[in-house]
């Protein structure tokens, strides 16, 4: 059994500070004040830490040593330590239980993480949906997560699991339903103002949201069900950020079949099963992918124990035809076009965004073919509210540093 050691570590090691156990979740929905923990009414030394994260240099310097270091897990733990160490005295952060929903619509228990700093007025709320991840370790109720840094700047960060980790880790994980992503964080936010107004905090209601990668699809996901006023609230948006989501899964997965090769195979089995137990469509594992994937789905997939690497690493291809059957591959056979069909459904393309937004896409990005982005370009209506940074930022992960600093820079 392989586990994410460095992760796990961290996670420990966080929980010895200001963090509660890990297993140790406070009830939001009804809130139960007894598991809150106490939040100094002062902060000191912010004004340090928010000059440091203001400044070019210092980020180039963290884009530098990781490149260099080809984003081993090992460099991204220290980075993530250096941080940690560095805002962890502005902010006090625990795990959440809250209800929201399965795909099909059912009450399910589902987790995430809160990030709230000392100070008693905020200047916003930040909904951080998180990137793809495989190993429920990663998921930001069990470890620490770089979005805490917009603690620095007065904002309280929140951060949903989605169904499938965390508390709901028995469940399938509906990859690219961004629907089903978007009402977990939704669901977090509605629990919020009982939480603040227990601690006495004054804050606004619009949000900012903030996503990258599978990230930014579910971002621009909440900010849709804001501005559609799915839950009939007065939130609103301040601004959305989204970084390299894939917005358009169809047109991502006929890029992938026509070049034969995919940038995360770990993706592939995630959506196909997800979305197949999403939309309860049925799909047998032996009608899509090949060995050594078929007999090892459970394990690899299925046990939320290994990350997207470890994943990638033991399917041991980004062959498309290598992974998946000839059938699946087939868009005259039926079950080909179910799986489109659906994919289809999970596009935002084409909706008429009426928030200020910043997307940034690295053209050279292998992970996410910014044909998605470029897709919601086209049919996004021409708004001076609305900035598109499309850059040589370099690799997918690479381009996660100039998108992270610009959004805390804006804030």
């Amino acid at each position: 059994m392989k586990t994410n050691l460095k992760l796990l570590l961290l996670a420990l090691a966080l929980a010895g500070t200001t963090m509660l156990p890990a297993n140790d979740y406070v009830m939001l929905n009804p809130l139960d004040t007894s598991a809150l923990p106490i939040i100094p009414n002062k902060d000191s030394g912010g004004a340090m830490v928010r000059a440091a994260l203001s400044h070019d240099a210092m980020w180039d310097g963290i884009q530098h040593q990781l490149i260099r270091d080809n984003f081993s897990e090992q460099s991204v733990y220290k980075q993530m330590v250096k941080l940690y160490r560095h805002t962890h005295k502005h902010y006090v952060t625990f795990p959440v239980a809250y209800w929201s929903q399965t795909p099909q619509g059912d009450s399910l228990m589902v987790s995430g993480r809160v990030y709230l700093p000392k100070q008693r007025y905020l200047n916003g709320i930040v909904i951080a949906c998180h990137y793809t991840i495989c190993s429920d370790e990663e998921a930001p109720s069990n470890t620490f997560s770089m979005e805490s840094m917009f603690t620095t700047k007065g904002y309280a960060v929140i951060m949903p699991d989605y169904v499938g980790y965390g508390l709901s880790r028995e469940a399938l994980h509906p990859y690219l339903h961004w629907r089903n992503a978007a009402q977990t964080a939704m669901d977090l936010l509605n629990a919020m103002p009982a939480l603040l107004d227990y601690y006495g905090y004054s804050y606004p209601m619009d949000v900012i949201v903030s996503g990258y990668s599978q990230g930014g699809a579910v971002a621009l996901g909440v900010t849709r069900m804001i501005e559609e006023n799915t839950f009939a609230l007065p939130w609103t948006v301040r601004k959305l950020y989204a970084g390299a989501g894939p917005y358009d899964p169809a047109a991502t997965y006929d890029y992938c079949v026509e070049i034969d090769t995919m940038g995360i195979p770990a993706a592939i089995p995630m959506i196909v099963m997800g979305l197949s137990d999403a939309y309860d469509l049925g799909f047998e594992l032996e009608d899509f992918f090949h060995e050594p994937l078929l007999s090892n789905y459970d394990e690899w997939i299925g046990s939320k124990l290994y990350t997207v690497q470890q994943i990638n690493d033991l399917i041991g291809t980004t062959c498309m035809s290598k992974l998946m059957t000839a059938q699946a591959l087939d868009m005259n056979d039926y079950l080909a076009e179910m799986l489109y069909d659906v994919l289809e459904w999970n596009s935002n393309v084409g909706y008429d965004l009426q928030s200020p937004a910043y997307f940034l896409h690295s053209v050279e990005d292998e992970i996410v073919p910014i044909i998605n982005s470029e897709n919601l370009m086209s049919e996004m209506p021409d708004d001076s509210q609305i900035t598109y940074d499309f850059g040589e930022y370099g690799s997918h992960m690479e381009a996660n540093i100039p998108f992270m600093k610009y959004v805390y820079q804006d804030l």
